[in-house]
C-alpha cells in the first residue's frame, strides 16, 4: 500500500488524486476522441462529459453519506472534506453520471445510446486508475481471507481479499471487449434481428450486464456499500441492474417485449 506518494512540508500529494486525475484525463480524452470519429461538435461533447462526471461525482458522494451518516454526524461540515473524509458510492455515480449524459443527449437530439456506447468504454478505462488508486490507498478493501494472494490493507493486521484489483482486472477485461466490440457488434445477425443495420446502445447493454454479474459473483469477496435499515442493498441493485441490463439488449436488439396482433 502507498497512500503517499510523497509529502513536503508544504505539499503532499496522494496516489488515489493522481491516479484519479489519470482517470479523468484518459476517459475524457476517449470520450471526445470516440465522439470526433462520428463528428460531434467535440467542445459540446466534452463539456457534457465533464459535467456528468461532476454530477456523477456528487450524487455518488451524497449517497455515499447517506449510507455512512455514522461517518459525518459527529461534524457535519466533514462532508465537504472530500481529501480527508474521502468516500463515494461508484455505482451511483455511474449511474447518475449515465443519466445525465442520456437525457443531454436527448436535449441536443443526438443518438443518445451511441453517446452511452461512448461512455461505457470511456469509463472502463478510467476505472482501471481509479482501483489501482483505491488499492494504494487501502480503501473499499474485501473480506478477510486465507487465500495466498489475501492482502494486510491499512487498518487491518489479517489478510483481505484484493477486492480493488479484482475490480482493475475486471475494468480492463471491459475495456478491452467493449473496445473491440465496438467495430463488430453491427455484423452480429442475431442482435440485428433480421434487420440490414444494428441499433446502438449494445455496448452499454453488454456494460450492465458485465458489471453487474462481476459484482454479484465477488459480493462475498468485497465489503457491502449500501445498507437500509440493517439490510445490505447492494445484492439487490445490482440484480435489478442484470435485468435492466439484459431488457435493454433485447429491446435495443430490435425485438419487441409484446408481439404486435
Amino acid at each position: 500500500m502507498l497512500p503517499i506518494l510523497f509529502e513536503f512540508p508544504f505539499f503532499r500529494l496522494k496516489s488515489l488524486t493522481l491516479l484519479a486525475f489519470l482517470a479523468l484525463f484518459f476517459s475524457a480524452f476517449v470520450f471526445w476522441r470516440k465522439g470526433r470519429e462520428e463528428h460531434y461538435d467535440t467542445f459540446e461533447i466534452f463539456d457534457a462529459f465533464l459535467l456528468s462526471g461532476f454530477f456523477g461525482f456528487l450524487m455518488g458522494r451524497l449517497f455515499f453519506v447517506v449510507f455512512h451518516w455514522v461517518q459525518f454526524n459527529q461534524n457535519i461540515f466533514s462532508i465537504f472534506n472530500i481529501v480527508e473524509k474521502s468516500g463515494n458510492e461508484p455505482l451511483i455515480a455511474l449511474t447518475a453520471a449515465a443519466w445525465y449524459l442520456y437525457r443531454h443527449a436527448v436535449r441536443n437530439k443526438w443518438d443518445a445510446f451511441e453517446i452511452l456506447d461512448f461512455y461505457v468504454t470511456s469509463v472502463s478505462l478510467g476505472m482501471i486508475f481509479v482501483y489501482a488508486g483505491f488499492f494504494l490507498d487501502g480503501s473499499y478493501g474485501g473480506t478477510f481471507t486465507s487465500m495466498p494472494w489475501g492482502v494486510i490493507s491499512i487498518g487491518t493486521f489479517e489478510k483481505t481479499h484484493p477486492a480493488q484489483l479484482y475490480s482493475l482486472f475486471y475494468y480492463l477485461f471491459a475495456y478491452v471487449y467493449l473496445s473491440r466490440m465496438e467495430y463488430t457488434y453491427r455484423t452480429f445477425e442475431w442482435y440485428r434481428s433480421g434487420k440490414k443495420t444494428a441499433q446502438s446502445g449494445f455496448l452499454f447493454s453488454m456494460f450492465l450486464i458485465f458489471t453487474s454479474f462481476f459484482h454479484l459473483a465477488t459480493g462475498p469477496t468485497r465489503l457491502p456499500g449500501m445498507f437500509f435499515s440493517g439490510i445490505v442493498l447492494d445484492y439487490f441493485i445490482y440484480l435489478a441492474v442484470f435485468v435492466f441490463g439484459l431488457a435493454l439488449l433485447y429491446k435495443r436488439s430490435g425485438r419487441s417485449f409484446f408481439k404486435k396482433s
